[in-house]
């Protein structure tokens, strides 16, 4: 009982420091998420601010439920949300196999040197498209296009209604749209 109350009162004094924006406690627990990101061995920014951001979501989520209780160090508590989302990260990124563009022939030696040229920029485009927009549409492509689902597995598959798996679809489309426009400026 009292290790609850103690958990419960540092759990609500961590919220609070987040919540009023405490430029340096935030900096901290920023350091130490990249420092245990880093020691998984991500080191490119983008897959590190995307797993530290992941983290402040989980450590607010986590917080303000209760489930920290204080019988540990909050920095462990900290360790431990960071080591899942990492383990989380390798399982997305292993989910799904790359292949190089270069090493992507066309299928149809009848095309012209122009034509091919212009497949493979296509697909260089498609491939920064699909890189540049944000880890919830990459996660949702990856379970309705390259997993071959319809909506309504991959609504079950993330645990999503399948109204909101078209909703998202639909906005990740045109955030697509917009960005092709961009790359091939």
């Amino acid at each position: 009982m009292y290790i609850d109350t103690v958990g419960q009162a540092v759990a609500e004094l961590l919220l609070h420091r987040i919540r009023e924006h405490d430029r340096e406690f935030i900096a901290d627990l920023r350091q130490i998420i990249e420092r245990i990101a880093r020691k998984w061995n991500w080191t490119d920014a983008d897959s590190v601010n995307d797993i530290a951001q992941d983290c402040f979501i989980k450590l607010l989520e986590s917080l303000s439920s209760g489930r920290f209780e204080g019988r540990s160090s909050f920095k462990t508590y900290v360790y431990t949300i960071t080591r899942r989302t990492c383990i989380d990260y390798y399982k997305a990124a292993r989910a799904v196999e790359t292949t190089a563009i270069e090493d992507v022939g066309l299928a149809d030696p009848a095309y012209s040197q122009e034509e091919q040229v212009i497949a493979t920029e296509r697909r260089k485009t498609a491939y920064r498209v699909l890189m540049s927009l944000p880890k919830d549409c990459r996660r949702l492509w990856r379970a309705v296009f390259f997993g071959k689902r319809n909506y309504r597995q991959a609504a079950e598959k993330l645990g999503l209604s399948e109204g909101s798996v078209k909703r998202k679809m639909w906005e990740c489309r045109q955030l697509a749209r917009e960005k092709v426009e961009f790359y091939e400026k």
